[in-house]
């Protein structure tokens, strides 16, 4: 079947949700949080500017050049990012690809993100209906559990009671898909997933393949270099907004 527009998905998944509860099921639904719920080139942004502030008197212009971007360019890659503002030198983007990768999987800065567009709003409608939101992450606990419950605290996502959940790796060095993937399993066993939420196609592919009867939406914000295409029967969007009638 081809994918659903994206003003049917909500009256779509409230009609699953309240199906599953009638039959005695906790109906899940599956949110990634970085690219996701949550703009996290935000972060990226804030690490750079301490970058540049902090290496002014060793790389001339780096100021400026820093103070030139803006998130919604941001790259995937950092050092594509770079480029867009003319900073090539090996040495450099090293040295910031250094500093950022110190700083970005961390506590203290996850707590730059911000929500996407419709997020907060579309997740509290769902939730209100019934359904039970699973902050399914690549992030991991041990560097940033702390902050991502603190975020979602603060920004008004339902979290830390008994009818939501939050899944983060154990480990930092393993893989996201493979991560995810080990999950699954245990969704089944807990409940019935009736909607699921990533911005990598690879990812929205799996969980179509594992929950065929799910809602599952596909958030074209970022994701990695070489991914797949999607599905044809998931629906696809920028942000949230258009999944709000």
């Amino acid at each position: 079947m081809p994918a659903k527009p994206a003003d049917a998905v909500l009256e779509a998944l409230i009609a699953s949700i309240k199906e599953t509860r009638d039959r005695g099921v906790e109906p899940l639904l599956i949110f990634d949080l970085d690219g996701t719920l949550y703009d996290n080139t935000v972060r990226t942004l804030r690490i750079l500017q301490e970058f540049a502030a902090s290496h002014a008197n060793t790389y001339e212009g780096l100021v400026q050049q820093v103070a030139g971007l803006a998130s919604q360019v941001m790259k995937y890659k950092l050092s594509d990012t770079l480029l867009q503002v003319g900073i090539t030198d090996e040495g450099l983007v090293k040295a910031a690809e250094a500093f950022w990768f110190e700083r970005f999987f961390t506590d203290d800065y996850v707590t730059y993100d911000l929500p996407t567009p419709g997020a907060r709003e579309f997740v509290e409608a769902l939730y209100e209906a019934g359904g039970v939101p699973v902050y399914l992450t690549g992030r991991d606990a041990p560097n940033m559990l702390v902050g991502t419950v603190k975020s979602l605290h603060r920004d008004g996502f339902p979290v830390g009671t008994f009818d939501t959940r939050i899944v983060l790796k154990d480990d930092f060095h393993r893989a996201d898909h493979d991560y995810k993937k080990s999950v699954i399993d245990h969704l089944k066993r807990v409940g019935h997933v009736v909607g699921a939420f990533d911005n990598e196609p690879g990812l929205c592919n799996l969980f179509k393949e594992a929950f065929p009867e799910a809602e599952v939406v596909w958030l074209d914000t970022s994701h990695a270099p070489g991914a797949p295409d999607v599905r044809d029967d998931i629906t696809t969007v920028g942000d949230f907004t258009p999944l709000i009638p």
